[in-house]
């Protein structure tokens, strides 16, 4: 004997406004996200320690090799390198013969993208035979968005070294990584850098630094 399927029945009003108060919660937090990105948490590492009682005094710039011929780029990161250590006291020398400071500096930035996850958990919506809907927790496999896995990093190592014996005072490593781009964050690592000059903590930290405002 055949038998008409049963109509689905249409979910419950209860589970109706909690599907629509979830969405509108969801898209409000990711607005509010992307309107608050006024600072950025920067990995730092310091090796050795500026000497105590010494002045910042006044810096110039060393140029590698293969950063003479970098023309426009190098010229930016310095100028976002500059701006960072004259906030923290030192001054522009006329030339590296009048400096007390030499600094060099080296930056990249590149994309990662994370290995697929092998599985995950989940709330998931299904309507089983019989027309009646259902809402629960279960387990699915899939690598998801490829956006999810994405992250650009940038990163830059910095020299302050004595110009009279060339002898390094301290280094300086930093490193942010996100999963948006498009904003130049050189000036924000090199104030994570420096933040808290002249006492620079040795190790690891993490540092919290506003953005410029041009890349708010």
């Amino acid at each position: 004997m055949n038998r008409s399927p049963r109509p689905s029945r249409p979910l419950p009003s209860r589970r109706r406004h909690f599907l629509k108060a979830a969405a509108a919660a969801s898209a409000l937090w990711w607005l509010a996200g992307c309107a608050s990105i006024d600072q950025v948490s920067v990995d730092v590492t310091t090796y050795g320690a500026w000497p105590s009682g010494r002045a910042p005094g006044r810096y110039a710039f060393e140029r590698l090799p293969s950063q003479v011929q970098a023309g426009a780029a190098q010229d930016q990161l310095e100028a976002a390198a500059g701006a960072a250590l004259e906030r923290v006291g030192f001054s522009r020398a006329a030339d590296a013969a009048q400096a007390d400071v030499l600094v060099q500096f080296g930056a990249r930035q590149g994309k990662l993208v994370d290995p697929p996850p092998m599985f995950g958990w989940g709330i998931g919506l299904g309507f089983p035979i019989g027309g009646r809907s259902s809402m629960g927790l279960g387990m699915h496999t899939g690598s998801g968005w490829y956006g999810d896995r994405v992250r650009d990093y940038r990163e830059l190592g910095l020299l302050l070294l004595d110009r009279a014996s060339h002898r390094v005072l301290v280094e300086v490593q930093a490193r942010h990584e996100s999963r948006y781009g498009g904003d130049d964050l050189s000036e924000a690592l090199f104030d994570a850098a420096l933040s808290g000059f002249p006492a620079l903590p040795a190790g690891e930290r993490r540092v919290t630094v506003p953005l410029p405002p041009a890349s708010r």
